[in-house]
């Protein structure tokens, strides 16, 4: 048995009371202010909800697949519980379904993930946790609800036109664009969130190598830092010219994903920066914490002091107005 087996891979950091904004990628909130700012959007997202497609969903998964447990699939199930431990997200329930290499959440008031067939046959262990980490990203950011809208997008818009007499229709032409813009980058959001529970870039970046292009015949001539350098030249080879911009820009119009090398090429950036590294050693704002309490108003006391009180009980200073 080789040295490298032999030595124990390092416990992995909990990142207790964890709030998605420390990770959340400046591009996906950018999106979701755009996207709430378009006018009917909210009008449709709560059509969607309304008309109960994403239960429709839900119906069809649970009876379609294989639900994850500690008794059926008990070694993804094990991933499941330590993703969730890590990014301090409540379990959501795990279905495996026949299909190709895709995985995706759904679900705004009862979230589940599901992972297909041809995915699980293409990546190793870490690679399926890698991608469990990533979908539990989106429900940590909330994304699940606009997820499952950009999927049942168009029964919405024709459930919404009859109801509506086509104003729906109409409306919805708008918030389509803006919901496709979205998706594509909350992806970015929930590849941090992979990067944060796996606390290793190579597994990530191999986890999307092998989204791009990877085969099961050929896994063994794979190399996640060949494909680092392919992403780093193409950033360098296209971003030389304003039309080689522009057309990159077009290629990745109606997309529901980034390109698996730009994706790579960003997380293994913010993998080498402070964010990423404080993140880890725990320099966040806990959401699990109540609040730190206001100082006194004196700066020679500066005492903690609470909503109730009078005076400060350390100086006495006035804390409301007479």
């Amino acid at each position: 048995m080789s040295e490298a087996a032999l030595t124990a891979r390092p416990r992995r950091v909990a990142l207790k009371g964890l709030p998605a904004s420390a990770f959340q990628h400046p591009l996906d909130r950018q999106a979701t202010d755009n996207l709430k700012k378009i006018k009917g959007f909210d009008w449709l997202a709560a059509k969607f909800v309304e008309y109960g497609i994403e239960r429709i969903q839900y119906v069809t998964h649970i009876g379609g697949g294989i639900r994850v447990s500690p008794w059926q699939m008990p070694r993804l199930y094990a991933m499941l519980r330590e993703c969730c431990d890590i990014l301090d997200v409540a379990e959501p329930e795990l279905y495996v379904m026949q299909g190709g290499v895709n995985a995706y959440t759904s679900g705004h008031n009862h979230p589940f993930i599901v992972l297909e067939t041809g995915l699980l046959e293409l990546m190793d262990e870490e690679e399926e946790m890698a991608v469990i980490a990533h979908e539990l990203g989106h429900i940590k950011c909330g994304h699940v609800l606009y997820k499952t809208m950009a999927r049942g997008f168009k029964p919405l818009l024709e459930l919404a036109g009859k109801a509506t007499l086509g104003i729906g229709t109409l409306v919805g032409s708008g918030v389509e664009a803006g919901l496709v813009a979205w998706d594509r980058r909350s992806e970015l959001s929930a590849d941090r969130a992979a990067l944060l529970v796996m606390q290793e870039a190579r597994v990530c970046v191999s986890m999307l190598m092998k989204l791009a292009g990877g085969t099961v015949r050929h896994v063994e001539g794979l190399s996640p830092e060949q494909f680092l350098n392919q992403a780093r030249a193409y950033k360098e080879g296209l971003d030389q010219s304003m039309s080689d911009r522009f057309y990159r820009f077009l290629a990745n119009m109606g997309a529901t994903h980034p390109f698996a090398v730009e994706r790579a090429r960003m997380l293994d950036e913010w993998a080498g920066g402070p964010e990423y590294l404080g993140i880890l050693t725990g320099n966040y704002l806990r959401q699990d914490l109540p609040a730190p309490l206001p100082p006194c108003p004196n700066p020679a006391c500066a005492q903690p002091v609470t909503a109730d009180m009078i005076f400060c009980g350390a100086c006495g200073t006035p804390l409301r107005p007479h």
